[in-house]
């Protein structure tokens, strides 16, 4: 019988590192904006987490679980867990570094790239759509963003739009954590489905563990959270209207791209509409362009780099 408490720790620790980077993130969109308090704005988002996908499905889990690559094969726990620790090591030199990133694309590029290095079924048919949608999906934020933005200036004179500013946050605040756990959030279940051994045509939600995620996931956004919010400052100066207009953008990305059953960035989508809601409110000038290329220069190596040395790792260790 194979022991897979290695894969089980991993799991938890990588549900505590995508809590200090994914959750962190969102909760300093939040606090930019000082539209909502903090802990009430974390108790939506983890709740979310926990339940979201009991209510919304599991697609995007699946897909990381036995969709990209067949873990289910003769070694695949062992090829997960190189994969999980590859992408935690991605994540931790980039933290060092002062660098943002992408849990996600950390995540699916050592999946891959495992995959191919240890020689596992890899389907390349749902790699390169899954590849697609997370080079789609964040463009499709920033023109979601830019279309809110305009929707809400357009109706600010007639319905007095300022006056229910934060209402308006809360629901698209909502709206991300839905998204999020609908997406983004369900890289975490994937990995404890293949360490419990639980995936079979596709990951089923098991409520103990989604008790233990949304735990762990709450301490490492507790843990991230500090840092974050003058880093989100940095790419433009967060509005009310700005963090409304992205929150309903980069929702309707994300959970567009669940539907697919493609894991996306809600950080990197939320950076995308934010900039997208920017260049309408008020204009592109204030944007600073410098970080928002450094930010999309990092999430664009992400991803290789995790996939490269994943499937370095896969076939020097191969047996």
């Amino acid at each position: 019988m194979v022991d897979n408490t290695p894969l089980i720790v991993a799991a938890a620790l990588f549900a505590v590192i995508t809590g200090a980077n994914d959750g962190a993130s969102l909760i300093a969109t939040n606090l930019s904006s000082k539209a909502m308090r903090p802990l009430v704005a974390l108790g939506i988002l983890v709740v979310a987490v926990v339940i979201g996908p009991f209510l919304l499905g599991t697609a995007v889990a699946t897909t990381l679980a036995r969709g990209l690559v067949g873990f289910d094969a003769s070694g695949g726990e062992e090829a997960l867990l190189l994969a999980v620790a590859i992408a935690i090591g991605v994540m931790i030199v980039l933290a060092r570094l002062g660098l943002p990133s992408s849990v996600t694309q950390a995540l699916t590029g050592a999946i891959i790239g495992i995959g191919i290095g240890r020689d596992l079924p890899v389907d390349a048919g749902v790699v390169g759509k899954v590849l697609l949608v997370l080079i789609v999906a964040p463009v499709a934020a920033g023109v979601l963003g830019l279309l809110f933005a305009v929707l809400l200036e357009r109706l600010r004179p007639r319905a007095e739009v300022r006056g229910h500013l934060r209402r308006l946050h809360a629901v698209s605040f909502l709206c991300q954590c839905v998204a999020y756990a609908g997406n983004d959030g369900q890289k975490m279940m994937a990995i404890f489905a293949v360490a419990s051994g639980a995936v079979s045509t596709k990951v089923e939600a098991v409520a103990p563990v989604q008790v233990a995620i949304g735990l762990l996931f709450f301490v490492g956004t507790l843990m991230g959270v500090s840092g974050l919010g003058n880093r989100v400052g940095k790419l433009l100066p967060i509005r009310p209207l700005n963090a409304i207009s992205a929150g309903f953008g980069s929702s309707v990305a994300v959970l567009g791209s669940a539907l697919l059953g493609s894991p996306v960035s809600m950080a990197q989508s939320s950076a995308s509409a934010l900039v997208g809601s920017e260049t309408h409110l008020i204009t592109y000038r204030r944007v600073r362009w410098e970080q928002a290329i450094r930010i999309l220069s990092t999430w664009v190596t992400t991803l290789p780099t995790a996939l490269g040395l994943a499937a370095i790792v896969g076939f020097v260790t191969r047996s």
